[in-house]
């Protein structure tokens, strides 16, 4: 397959590249790469009924349409965008390209319907923050997929699942496993999903993860990769514990959650960097820090200083985090970074750190040393990271974790001498594995 996006792509470009960052955040406007769409609709066009009705709802520059359209001769291909820029970005494209797209300036959420074979695109990332609050109000409103904070494309998937019986999307993963779309989960959990694969990293110019989704009637619940060299499938979504697992899930099975035990608290958020954290101290109030990228399996590699002012951090900006001193200020206590996604590293701090907000600390009665064998066991992280992929961990997906059943003296053993194998070895006894 070609990764080489067509000519006639070129005529919609000068809209594409005009889209400011602000644009982005408020339309959630991202084009799929080519070779992309190419993958998506090899899945989606086979079986589909003579001269069907394909629809984009989020079109941007049509190129779904034109694509489906070089496909399927006599069509109707059906277009809707909020953004008249899109709008004539598509006109453009569709020209250049020969197809034929009818496309309508509209909110694909509210208003008329149209009875579609097929809807396709990638709708838009917009996180609910970012909306004007009459919009939320209404689509978190309208549909039942719009709960807490969960993004516009999970109402935008809903709406497609009205309007045809086949969809073929690419949508954030975050979907896939996070507390605010697990109404969107259990809606599709209701559909024939055909297939979930992964798009391959980079795909898009920005920090998230994306998948492409395929519901037909005979859905089969396929998963894989999708990448240029075209989709390689790795067998069945599997559903546990609420998420759809995109991996073999490894069960756990215990007595109680780390819940009943052990409290994650994030970091120090001071929310301004360069005034509070500095390279070397020189102040009194100066304390010893850590983020993320500092914690090792084991280890925490400390090479930063955290004016630690809690009063002039509210002060400066309000909605800041400086948490209380008596969280940090403690002999022992478990450093877990917070970005490192679907693998988990964790170490204890004996220095009295102040770790920031990329970091999560324990807060609990337990020993420390024990938790800290707990998260970084391969057999942990098999459970954890087929669950929760995305690129942040979260403490209420931590929290769901089962509690060994064994003793974790051993664990504790392991972890303090640093000897994976040995925490490995240990974990699997005390889960009875």
């Amino acid at each position: 397959m070609t990764t080489t996006e067509p000519a006639f792509l070129a005529a919609g470009r000068s809209w594409e590249a005009g889209l400011a960052a602000s644009s982005r955040k408020r339309l959630g406007q991202w084009l799929t790469p080519w070779w992309l769409v190419q993958s998506a609709l090899s899945e989606a066009l086979p079986g589909l009924p003579a001269r069907p009705t394909v629809l984009d709802p989020s079109c941007g520059d049509a190129r779904w349409l034109v694509a489906a359209g070089r496909h399927l001769p006599g069509a109707r291909l059906v277009g809707w965008d909020v953004d008249p820029g899109a709008l004539r970005a598509a006109h453009a494209v569709c020209r250049a390209a020969g197809v034929d797209v009818e496309l309508v300036q509209r909110d694909a959420l509210f208003g008329p319907t149209i009875d579609a074979d097929l809807v396709v695109g990638n709708p838009p990332y917009v996180r609910p923050q970012h909306l004007p609050a009459a919009h939320r109000a209404a689509v978190w409103g309208a549909f039942a997929t719009a709960t807490d904070k969960c993004d516009l494309y999970a109402p935008f998937v809903e709406r497609m699942l009205q309007l045809a019986p086949r969809i073929c999307v690419v949508v954030s993963d975050t979907w896939l496993c996070m507390a605010s779309f697990q109404a969107l989960r259990d809606h599709l959990a209701q559909h024939p999903v055909d297939l979930l694969a992964r798009v391959t990293d980079a795909a898009f110019e920005a920090r998230v993860g994306t998948v492409l989704l395929s519901v037909r009637p005979e859905g089969r619940w396929r998963r894989g990769l999708v990448a240029p060299s075209g989709l390689h499938e790795s067998g069945e979504v599997q559903r546990v514990d609420g998420v759809f697992a995109m991996e073999d899930a490894v069960a756990l099975h215990g007595v109680g959650t780390l819940a009943d035990h052990w409290r994650l608290r994030m970091g120090v958020v001071c929310g301004d960097y360069a005034r509070w954290v500095r390279a070397r101290a020189g102040h009194p109030d100066d304390r010893r820090t850590c983020r993320g990228k500092d914690v090792r399996r084991f280890a925490i590699e400390s090479r930063e200083w955290l004016r630690y002012q809690p009063r002039a951090m509210l002060d400066a900006k309000p909605y800041v985090a400086p948490k209380h001193a008596g969280l940090f200020d403690v002999p022992e206590k478990l450093v877990l970074c917070g970005a490192s996604g679907a693998t988990l590293r964790a170490a204890v701090d004996t220095e009295r750190l102040f770790p920031l907000d990329s970091c999560y600390v324990s807060e609990g009665p337990g020993d420390p040393w024990a938790l800290c064998g707990l998260l970084n066991a391969s057999s942990v992280n098999a459970w954890y990271g087929a669950r929760f992929p995305n690129t942040r961990v979260k403490a209420i997906e931590l929290a769901r974790l089962p509690w060994p059943a064994g003793g974790l003296a051993r664990v504790a053993a392991a972890a303090r001498a640093a000897d994976q194998e040995g925490v490995d070895r240990e974990v699997v006894a005390a889960y009875g594995l």
